[in-house]
């Protein structure tokens, strides 16, 4: 009887992990992460205009298509804050120190991100059409 109780238990404790493990899986598979994204081939830089921030820009392709991914470089920190699907140029304007136009996308490079996954579908024309920025 006792060993009855405990395989129960082993069957419903497995059961339950197994379960919140799909879930988290599939969610985690519908919000994209910026920071998780594949390296590319190096096109160009750009410096702010007091020159404390720098972003890389880098074409990615492989066998969905190609794609931009824009990386900050300053304070000591690398981050992705731009990813835009089935382009591969980018045009860039300086607002301010912190304003840049890309592609003419206009982000705050301490605080925007954008990602054009978000409301699209994966390397379909590269344009996000609700919103244009992406705040962390």
């Amino acid at each position: 009887m006792k060993h009855n109780i405990i395989s129960r238990m082993l069957y419903i404790l497995t059961a339950i992990i197994l379960l919140s493990n799909t879930v988290l899986s599939v969610v985690s598979s519908l919000r994209p992460d910026i920071s998780e994204l594949p390296k590319g081939q190096f096109l160009q830089s750009t410096t702010s205009p007091k020159g404390d921030y720098q972003i890389n820009f880098y074409l990615v392709k492989n066998n969905l298509g190609v794609a931009i991914r824009g990386e900050r470089t300053g304070g000591g920190k690398i981050t992705n804050i731009y990813w835009q699907t089935g382009i591969e140029d980018v045009k860039t304007y300086w607002v301010d120190e912190y304003g840049i136009i890309i592609n003419d996308i206009p982000l705050n490079i301490r605080t925007d991100r954008f990602d054009s996954r978000r409301g699209t579908a994966i390397f379909s024309d590269g344009v996000l059409a609700e919103s244009i920025t992406e705040n962390e």
